[in-house]
């Protein structure tokens, strides 16, 4: 099937356009060196390809490969890609974005001296196979990019683990547009009631939560939301630490479930509260 550019990250990945309808990101060395919009590329130097449903993933990635170092990009990749062989995780794309993203905040935390340990329980006994495939990203982390993430990280890798479980859909199977434009419209006005906005310090992680809510309109419609409630032991944690985001986190999934006739579990909701909380702290 032919393969054409269009658009150019650097010179390992690219947008192409594949067939008629689909498109894709795909990775290889020296892949984009010398491409422009409209090139032919060459499937034998393709090491990994990303389909992309619609415009919003195309410029999460646009966005994520732009701003992110490569060397960041390609570890956590590498990352993902042993856990899904190496412990037969099933994980949604988007955890390329949102992970990788997230080493990106914390090593340049790291670099300016403002990184500090998070505050989360840890996952090890709920989750063994994700905390171990946690651990292994946590040391190819430290390792190729030579940098020395306290082991109280693996459980801030763990929890994307966690809530990145799924099986993605082939092009033919995506829907709920409709759903997805309603849950945002819920999200962003409850989030204009209570003065949060997306600015320059936290819009990392205001994208990487809209992300997350476009991944929970699959959840929801394929019934294939996380079961096993992390513990009442890190809500009722976050709910004391965090009086604040838990209402927030609270009155949304209030909206979304009256309003979108949905339910969501309980590990959704704590997923809602960790991620309003870093946005609001940045």
């Amino acid at each position: 099937m032919q393969l054409i550019v269009k658009q150019v990250y650097n010179n390992n990945s690219l947008l192409v356009k594949v067939g008629k309808v689909r498109e894709a990101i795909v990775e290889g060395k020296g892949i984009g060196f010398g491409k422009r919009r409209g090139s032919k590329v060459d499937s034998n130097k393709i090491t990994k390809i990303m389909y992309v449903g619609d415009k919003e993933d195309q410029q999460q990635f646009s966005s994520m490969l732009k701003n992110i170092p490569l060397d960041i990009v390609l570890v956590v990749f590498y990352s993902i890609d042993q856990a899904k062989d190496k412990y037969g995780l099933a994980l949604l794309n988007y955890l390329y974005l949102t992970l990788s993203d997230h080493i990106f905040q914390m090593y340049r935390k790291k670099e300016n001296g403002t990184y500090q340990l998070n505050q989360l329980p840890s996952l090890k006994d709920r989750y063994p196979v994700e905390y171990q495939a946690a651990r292994d990203t946590w040391m190819n982390i430290n390792q190729k990019l030579g940098v020395n993430f306290p082991p109280e990280e693996i459980k801030s890798i763990a929890l994307h683990y966690i809530s990145a479980k799924g099986e993605e859909e082939n092009e033919e199977e995506k829907s709920g547009h409709n759903l997805i434009s309603n849950i945002n419209e819920i999200v962003e006005n409850i989030f204009a009631a209570h003065g949060i906005v997306r600015n320059v310090s936290n819009q990392n992680y205001f994208d990487r939560f809209m992300v997350h809510l476009q991944y929970l309109v699959d959840r929801v419609e394929n019934k294939n939301q996380d079961s096993q409630d992390l513990s009442n032991i890190i809500s009722n944690n976050l709910k004391e630490k965090y009086p604040k985001t838990y209402a927030i986190s609270q009155e949304i999934t209030r909206e979304l479930e009256d309003k979108l006739n949905i339910y969501l579990t309980e590990n959704e909701r704590l997923y809602f509260i960790i991620h309003i909380q870093r946005l609001i702290q940045e």
